[in-house]
């Protein structure tokens, strides 16, 4: 199977940038929010230069002497957040590549574990299954857990609404779970894959797969270019999404 496509899940400034104009009509509370923007954009941008490195943890100083008061509370807040965020995701790349998912439709690996009935292909795909089951707990419990803690913070309240609404609509146009939600049909293509390999004879020549029933290599086929298709629509979300943080920093 191509390798899972790294990209840095939940980084979106759209949380972060344009909040409490209508607040700060006075210039001190204009000062303070520029340095707010000004914080969380250089720490974000730190934080996603890091995630890219998906195999080494992130280390970030959430504190910053520059903020202050309310300010100070919701931006250690909002990057604690994305910080463990991108972490989460970034372990679960770690733990998919620790069960060699990256190489599950390697032809030579799956040719020697056709005479061991398949084995370590069993294996894989059900630690695969657990690594993703483990992953969706995880981040369906961080949502549903993130506007509680946003609003039991220590701040004004116009903050505190404007923020836990930002962080709702986040929610809902996030692109790590676009993502996730299609590496979930990857997988279940993965498994409709491996039991056509299961169920029809086939060796490995010119390191290619060739069956001996024409029913199979349509079957194949068709799978395989569906998994093909899901890594694209990854690819394409994981660009969209790096070109808008790019645009906003």
């Amino acid at each position: 199977m191509p390798r899972v496509f790294m990209i840095l899940a939940a980084v979106t400034l759209t949380i972060f940038i344009g909040l409490f104009y209508q607040h700060s009509v006075q210039q001190k509370h204009q000062a303070e929010l520029l340095e707010y923007e000004t914080v969380l954009e250089e720490k974000t941008e730190s934080i996603a230069q890091q995630a890219q490195d998906w195999s080494k943890p992130i280390q970030i100083e959430l504190e910053d002497d520059r903020l202050e008061g309310d300010y100070a509370i919701m931006a250690e807040f909002m990057l604690g957040q994305l910080r463990d965020s991108a972490e989460e995701r970034n372990q679960y790349l770690r733990d998919l590549k620790a069960a060699n998912w990256q190489n599950f439709l390697d032809i030579n690996r799956l040719a020697k574990d056709q005479t061991q009935d398949y084995k370590e292909t069993e294996a894989m795909l059900k630690q695969v299954h657990q690594i993703m089951d483990s992953y969706q707990q995880k981040i369906q419990q961080r949502d549903a857990e993130l506007i509680d803690k946003a609003q039991q913070l220590d701040i004004k309240n116009r903050y505190r609404q404007q923020l836990t609404q930002n962080l709702k609509d986040s929610q809902q146009n996030s692109n790590a779970h676009v993502i996730f939600e299609i590496e979930k049909q990857n997988l279940a293509k993965a498994d409709a894959l491996f039991a056509v390999l299961k169920k029809y004879k086939w060796q490995k020549k010119n390191n290619m797969f060739m069956f001996y029933d024409d029913k199979a290599v349509k079957e194949f086929n068709a799978l395989y270019k569906e998994i093909l298709d899901l890594n694209k629509q990854m690819q394409q979300v994981a660009s969209a999404n790096q070109k808008a943080v790019e645009n906003k920093l």
